[in-house]
């Protein structure tokens, strides 16, 4: 039977064509609007014509402000504003009639404009009333007399009817992030509604918003040079954060941690806390600044220090001020305590965090004049919280536990027992942006948004919806995962199946650059997404998680796979109209061409080090590329802060390069590539061979990797001829076999120059080529100089499979597969998550399956072929690099080869709550788990592993058997070739 590149038969593709076919199914609600010039229904705005907008004068002043906003939002696209008429039902009915297009906004129970609707009949809203966050908008025929039609916008609450506001700008053409992502309103001639009825809500979690941390210098230098600083010396005053909240009530979202590292949200301007409200935004204050007060506040009014066992009065009279203060604003407000400084105390206890919970809400109580129920709070779970929290504690249940992830993305907790059910519930802190070990990383955008799905779905459809908070960093150049969580936020629902995530990517896309370039930009940031999965840029100088420069070619083709990425946006920027290319830039280019930069110095300076061992006099060059990049990364810096005439200096400022500890350098510092001196005569040829380390003329005779009939697809075996010094020498290959050759038997490599070093790839003739393994010899001649002749050993295996299997084949000792390539015997309920992780996919089991007890549950099979007799093999088994997120229920995995014994892997060791894991900052730096089980003897022949997943909070990317080939590498090998 011929070999095939894929098994026809796995369940796996069968999904895959499904998901193909679905066209990435993200379920957006469709829009009730059209843009033609002549459509059907009632026509909101064209030449010349704008919308007048009318709102009660006894709503919302939210809703008032979101309503002078759309206004201006229709003069975006139209080039005409409409017009804002605050006025009862009274003087609408009796008002003489208006030639232009009308829009009714209300809040039901607040708007005499929606509240006549409904009760006429005119206007339905059973659907929505009493709901949290829920709007509607339709067009009303006859709404009164003399008047045809009028559009109604209307929400549950005010906030209901905000974001109902929002969802009709965005659908007409305006981006949440027309101001920070210089987003351009797409341009209309005509805006017509049908006759649809849209309805959205309640949104799948409570609050939703985002955290400005680590603002230094990125965020703090922009603010300094645009904004004016308050008497404390903060440039985050109203001017900004209504910026901020535009953008966050635009995404649809309620709840904002503000700037903290040098700032004080309410006292930095007066008008910070009643403009949040205004905004229907609640605030609240990060995991270690409890009762709204700033961390900064404490080293200016606090009386004492900040310990509750030494200086329990001042700390009281310290946090009674925060709620006396906040008491007329939108607040959420956080419990608990830590130690200063976002630390540990050394004084906390179980039992000290239950007296000052319970102070806290008498307090709150008291102050507010509320029941506790009626009052929003959250109690973090951060870093050693959850190990007080393990210990047994009495805390009311009317307070959010808020866990945490582990600051990398993936969250150490979801509700068990009776958590769940608390009035409270449970919500997630998570995080896009971070200072701390094993690394900060706050430059650009590091975030994978499969990863991000696939870790708050699982936080979802546990029970963690109450409250979503995401450190955002200095929210710009991390616009895109924002948006993503904010999306998923608003609609679980939306995402309900694991290719989701690229649909939203597109149609994101689209709304952003336009249909022409919706699919390549998506396209180009799932990539981006899968290569800053494999390593962060502050993560690249840890050189024992480093791309193996030798091994399976990583460096080089991970590196490629950056050229070729930015080849692909570059391309599609320079189609883009001048109007959107800024956009594009900020949000796609820019962090692909940034991104692209520094791999490129990490990489050539590891490349010139094994270069050097091989006397390489291109090594130079990769010394001088290595500089060049470093000088373009300075160059692109100040590309992005020249954008839109400087509206963006600053936000590039963080330095990345040079990492040698868990903290940011001072300064951006290149890393010092090796150099060489040159060879010196005549003898310029050197050779070496794929995967080796070993070179000519050192060693005159070298073995190359073995080439099998069943390598991986794509994959070449080759040798390198290359030059020693400066200068040109011609070259002859010749065989000693006659079912062995070379792509290219001659040629000429040059220095300095591109054809310094020169690839020449090995060529069997499967035909004539033996069966089992044979032995060829290569002769390489220079041709210039007596003498230099080098000679590559080379096996070739044409081994023989059986017609009936289909499965993974065994080449250079080793057997790869990707976990989505499972077979059809597998069980169906396995999920594949399309594009997560470092290489292909994940695979996991639905969030909410119950534990499995080894080798018993659901198992993923996995049938391959071997011709290796192999006296010691072993299993790797990669994972994501999740949590224990039931610590009742630890990661585990189950594995049997061809029936045998289970081997039951526990992935990551339990904790008291209070610290990560062992092991666990290797694994967050490769983004992985990486596990190996021996498995003894394994003869040659058709085998089946099985795998079982035992926790729901896990997933599987890739397993590796190795027979005696398996070489040392970041990603594994290459996966295997399939037989079908």
């Amino acid at each position: 039977m011929a070999p095939c590149s894929r098994i026809l038969g796995l369940a796996a593709a069968t999904l895959l064509a499904l998901v193909a076919s679905s066209g990435h199914a993200y379920k957006e609600k469709p829009s009730v609007f059209s843009f033609t010039t002549i459509a059907v229904g009632y026509q909101l705005g064209g030449p010349n014509l704008a919308p007048q907008i009318r709102v009660d004068p006894r709503d919302a002043p939210g809703v008032l402000r979101a309503a002078k906003d759309l206004a201006s939002d229709f003069g975006r696209v139209l080039g005409v504003n409409g017009t804002v008429v605050v006025a009862d039902w009274s003087a609408t009915i009796t008002e003489k009639a208006v030639a232009k297009p009308v829009i009714l906004i209300g809040t039901i129970g607040q708007s005499s404009l929606v509240d006549n609707l409904v009760s006429t009949k005119k206007l339905d809203t059973a659907e929505i009333a009493g709901k949290w966050e829920t709007f509607t908008y339709r067009v009303v025929s006859t709404p009164w007399e003399g008047r045809d039609a009028v559009f109604v916008i209307a929400g549950s609450d005010s906030r209901g009817a905000t974001f109902g506001i929002y969802d009709v700008a965005e659908r007409i053409g305006v981006s949440p992030w027309h101001y920070w992502a210089d987003v351009v309103p797409a341009k209309r001639q005509n805006i017509w509604a049908n006759n649809l009825t849209h309805i959205e809500g309640p949104p799948s979690v409570k609050f939703r918003g985002i955290f400005l941390n680590d603002e230094a210098p990125a965020l703090t230098g922009w603010g300094k040079a645009n904004f004016k600083a308050s008497q404390y010396g903060s440039s985050f005053g109203s001017e900004f954060y209504s910026h901020i909240f535009d953008l966050v009530v635009r995404l649809k979202g309620n709840y904002v941690w503000p700037a903290m590292w040098s700032s004080m949200f309410y006292l930095d301007d007066a008008k910070n806390g009643p403009l949040a409200t205004e905004y229907g935004i609640f605030m609240g204050t990060s995991h270690h600044e409890p009762m709204a007060r700033a961390d900064k506040e404490q080293s200016r009014f606090l009386k004492g220090s900040w310990d509750w066992k030494s200086n329990k009065a001042g700390v009281q009279a310290f946090m009674q001020e925060g709620a006396t203060r906040s008491k007329n604003w939108s607040t959420i407000y956080t419990l608990g305590m830590r130690g200063s400084g976002d630390a540990a105390s050394a004084t906390l206890s179980s039992s000290a965090l239950e007296e000052i919970i319970a102070w806290q809400q008498q307090t709150l109580t008291k102050t507010l004049g509320k029941p506790l129920s009626d009052i929003p709070q959250a109690w973090v779970m951060y870093k050693e919280v959850p190990g007080y929290w393990k210990k047994g504690m009495n805390v009311s249940q009317d307070v959010t536990l808020l866990w945490s992830d582990d600051n990398r993305g993936n969250i150490r907790r979801i509700p068990i027992g009776d958590e769940e059910k608390r009035r409270g519930g449970s919500g997630m802190y998570y995080h896009f942006d971070y200072v701390g070990d094993p690394r900060n990383y706050k430059w650009i955008n590091t975030i994978q948004l499969q990863k991000t799905w696939e870790q708050m779905t699982l936080a979802h459809d546990s029970g963690n919806k109450n409250i979503w908070i995401v450190n955002v960093g200095d929210l710009k150049a991390l616009e895109l995962p924002t948006a993503h969580f904010m999306a998923l936020a608003w609609d679980r629902n939306s995402f309900d199946t694991p290719d989701s995530t690229r649909g939203w990517l597109q149609a994101w896309s689209a709304k952003q650059f336009g249909e022409d370039a919706a699919e390549a930009a998506a396209s180009i940031m799932t990539v981006y997404g899968k290569l800053t999965a494999r390593n962060k840029y502050e993560d690249l100088s840890m050189t024992p998680f480093a791309f193996q420069t030798s091994n399976y070619d990583e460096a080089e083709l991970n590196y490629k796979e950056w050229v070729d990425l930015l080849d692909q946006a570059q391309s599609v920027y320079d189609k883009l109209p001048v109007a959107i290319q800024d956009s594009f830039f900020e949000l796609v280019l820019h962090p692909v061409l940034a991104g692209k930069t520094v791999f490129e110095i990490y990489t050539k300076v590891a490349l010139a080090s094994r270069y050097a061992t091989e006397k390489r006099i291109s090594t130079n060059q990769l010394a001088k590329d290595v500089q060049a990049a470093f000088t373009a990364d300075q160059v692109i810096t100040k590309r992005f802060h020249s954008l839109k005439g400087g509206k963006w200096n600053h936000f590039m400022d963080q330095t990345h390069l040079g990492y040698n500890n868990w903290q940011e350098p001072s300064s951006n510092t290149i890393p010092r590539p090796t150099t060489i001196t040159a060879a010196s005569g005549n003898a310029l040829m050197g050779v070496t061979v794929q995967g080796s380390t070993s070179a000519f003329p050192a060693t005159t005779k070298l073995t190359s990797l073995t080439v099998s009939k069943f390598d991986p697809p794509g994959l070449k075996r080759y040798f390198d001829i290359f030059a020693r010094a400066d200068g040109s020498f011609a070259y002859e290959v010749t065989s000693n076999s006659s079912f062995l050759d070379v792509v290219s038997r001659q040629g000429t490599a040059t220095s300095p120059g591109s054809n310094s070093d020169l690839r020449v790839f090995i060529k069997p003739d499967w035909a004539s080529t033996p069966a089992g393994l044979s032995t060829a010899a290569l002769t390489i001649t220079n041709l210039n100089s007596t003498g230099q002749v080098a000679t590559v050993i080379v096996t070739v295996e044409n081994p023989s499979v059986p017609a009936d299997f289909e499965g993974h084949i065994e080449a250079d000792r080793t057997v790869s597969i990707e976990a989505e390539h499972f077979s059809a015997d597998s069980s169906k309920d396995y999920v594949v998550i399309p594009d997560y992780g470092r290489t292909l996919s994940g695979v996991r089991l639905p969030p909410r399956t119950p534990s499995q007890q080894p080798a018993k549950g659901p198992a993923l099979v996995y049938p391959f072929y071997t011709f290796t007799n192999a006296a010691d093999a072993s299993v790797t088994v990669y994972l994501g690099p999740s949590e224990n997120a039931n610590p009742d229920s630890p990661n585990r995995f189950s594995i049997t080869l061809d029936g045998g014994s289970p081997t039951t892997v526990q992935v990551v060791p339990l904790t008291d709550g209070s610290s990560q894991p062992a092991g666990w900052s290797d694994a967050v730096i490769r983004g992985a788990y990486v596990k190996t089980s021996k498995v003894g003897k394994l003869a040659p022949g058709k085998h089946e592993l099985k795998l079982f997943l035992l926790e729901p909070t896990m997933i599987v990317t890739k397993i590796v058997v190795d027979v005696g080939g398996v070489k040392s590498s970041l990603l594994g090998p290459p996966e295997s070739f399939i037989m079908a």
